[in-house]
């Protein structure tokens, strides 16, 4: 890879740096540097004029495009409780800042600068103008031939390809302008050499995903190119992206093309027997047999009944033989069928009440509806055969390996929490996921009304005064603590539904909200004036998050279902632990699902509903 190589003491105007600065961008940009240079810049020069200059050039270049959605660099609050504050802000710029970005758009030498702002004019509070859509796409399609160019050195530039025509395809498809002019960039990409597959697989998926764009008659020629990626597989065995990336891709554009989708299916079910063929160690026979379902279904779809016969047999020989280190359990079809069912009314459900006003949502979670019941709960376990198990003394291993006897007086609630725990994982989760990822992408579901929400409809957003050493009153309002892990959190969302070019981390959100709904809970007894400090060997400290739920004074004020719920998001004995699993860094980056934030979400809103004035 080139390293960029930018030295400021060459230049002695403003004028002179910019026209290096923007025949370097699309280097600069390739290896995450746009921003070094014009700091530096910022730095040397004594002139306050070119200093203003430059501190717009780094406000535009903070903003991010991921698709069509435009992102802040970063998130605070606001002035006021349950207000959002970004930077930068558009519509925070002076009229003098957009007369800068209206002069750049025209006259950088960068033709991936000029589609920035106007793209950025575009997106401003300025009147929307088709214009700057239009000059965005065309410099974009200017910005990516350069891309091309380049590809024949440096194989790097494949990923900003990528980049560009996700933002590309967006604009174009929302301005309705140069719509023939990207159908040729395309094609020019499609058919060339020096770009790899991957990144051609990329833009065939963008391609599918803006209809109103690419016509069935634009993936003519698409076929061929999934053709050629299987004969190299046979060669190089590639058949894991195969069967999860590439034939499901190529089956998706033969429905588009309304072309036989049988060979694909066919080439689908060859891939996973390949797959299986490799899984020869004992401890991977399930991932084998997985393999051999999955073929299963593709011959299935191919309509190659022999085929089908063999690998069947297959499966029924290595049952017996796959070994795992809890237990398995065989549905039959119609057992899965009904599963199948169940998750597509659960998902109908969810999405259907994304017409209701967010604030009815939020309270409803609040009051509870949706979630497992405990009578519910505690009927299914009655009902549960008891196993010879049950006379036997049970260890217990938490996260970190760390043993310990099961007490028998807690081992009753242990079990509600576990069926509760099922309960959740198998129909609230799901019911979760699709509520907020669907409401959070359509724009129903935003950080900025769940935020109003707690402020204006929950204890949550009541200021508080505490004394501090110095006998000083303090007033804070925990609204300001809360606001940086949702607002990360949804734009976590947002990003990962926008761009497939971006992974989401969503460790600081739930690490930041798990942690201040510790403090929530210590705040609710202080309010109540319960004491939260414990005893112990070398004194008193603070109790912890369980340590306060479990106080039996506190329990008093939450009624049953809640005291469910939070027991099974921060309870040891049976629930999920959040608290200490984080503070104690038992979690690795594979444990920060997003699963965790929609729990966190809904403990905030039950928590928050109470009034002090009452208990229960």
């Amino acid at each position: 890879m080139r390293k960029s190589s930018f030295n400021i003491e060459n230049f002695d105007n403003l004028n002179d740096f910019f026209s290096e600065y923007d025949k370097n961008v699309l280097l600069l940009k390739r290896n995450h540097e746009l921003l070094e240079p014009l700091l530096n810049y910022k730095e040397k020069t004594n002139s306050d004029d070119e200093k203003q200059k430059i501190q717009w050039e780094v406000e535009a270049s903070l903003f991010d495009f991921y698709g069509g959605r435009l992102f802040s660099f970063s998130t605070s609050n606001g002035k006021e409780v349950g207000e959002i504050s970004e930077y930068p802000q558009l519509n925070e710029y002076q009229i003098t800042a957009f007369d800068y970005l209206k002069n750049r758009a025209i006259n950088s030498e960068s033709a991936y600068l000029r589609a920035r702002y106007n793209l950025l004019l575009w997106h401003s509070i300025l009147k929307k103008n088709n214009t700057y859509a239009k000059n965005a796409s065309i410099n974009y399609i200017a910005a990516i031939e350069e891309c091309i160019r380049k590809l024949e050195e440096e194989i790097e530039y494949s990923y900003l390809i990528g980049r560009i025509i996700e933002n590309l395809f967006s604009v174009v498809n929302e301005c309705k302008q140069n719509i023939e002019e990207t159908k040729e960039i395309t094609r020019q990409l499609l058919s060339s050499k020096d770009l790899n597959f991957w990144a051609k697989h990329g833009i065939i998926e963008d391609m599918l995903k803006y209809p109103k764009i690419f016509k069935a008659i634009d993936f003519t020629d698409i076929l061929p190119f999934f053709t050629e990626q299987i004969n190299v597989a046979n060669k190089n065995v590639d058949d894991f992206n195969l069967v999860n990336y590439h034939l499901p891709t190529a089956i998706k554009v033969a429905q588009k093309l309304k072309s036989d989708v049988k060979v694909w299916y066919e080439e689908k079910g060859n891939s996973c027997l390949r797959l299986a063929d490799k899984e020869v160690e004992e401890d991977r026979y399930w991932i084998k047999l997985d393999y051999y379902r999955a073929a299963i279904e593709a011959f299935l779809q191919s309509g190659n009944f022999e085929k089908r016969k063999v690998v069947e047999q297959q499966y029924f020989e290595l049952k017996p033989k796959v070994k795992l280190n809890e237990y398995r359990i065989d549905l039959d079809e119609e057992t899965i069928t009904k599963l199948k069912e169940n998750q597509d009314e659960i998902k109908k459900f969810a999405l259907s009440l994304l017409k209701n006003p967010p604030e009815l949502n939020y309270l409803n979670l609040a009051q509870g509806k949706y979630f497992p019941k405990i009578d519910d709960v505690k009927n299914a376990i009655k009902n549960k055969e008891k196993g010879f198990l049950e006379f036997v003394t049970t260890l217990q291993f938490d996260n970190n390996k760390n043993i310990s006897r099961e007490d028998p007086e807690q081992k009753e609630y242990k079990e509600i929490l576990e069926e509760y725990g099922q309960r959740i994982n198998e129909t609230f989760l799901p019911f979760l996921h699709y509520f907020f990822v669907n409401g959070i992408k359509s724009g129903h579901i935003t950080a900025k009304n769940l935020i109003r929400f707690l402020a204006i409809n929950t204890w949550i957003g009541k200021p508080y005064v505490k004394t501090d050493l110095g006998g000083n009153l303090n007033e804070s309002n925990w609204i300001y603590q809360i606001v940086p892990s949702i607002v990360e959190f949804y734009n976590q969302i947002l990003a990962w539904g926008e761009s497939k070019y971006y992974t989401p981390n969503f460790i600081l959100c739930i690490d930041s909200l798990t942690l201040k709904i510790e403090g929530l809970f210590r705040n609710f007894s202080e309010r109540l004036n319960v004491s939260t400090s414990k005893g112990k060997r070398k004194g008193v400290q603070e109790a912890l998050a369980h340590d306060i739920i479990d106080n039996e004074i506190i329990r008093q004020y939450f009624n049953e279902e809640d005291r469910l719920l939070f027991d099974y998001v921060f309870s040891n004995n049976g629930g999920l632990n959040l608290r200490n699993n984080i503070a104690h860094c038992f979690y690795n980056e594979k444990d920060y699902h997003p699963d965790k934030m929609f729990l966190l979400i809904t403990v905030l809103l039950r928590l928050g509903k109470y009034d002090f004035n009452t208990k229960g």
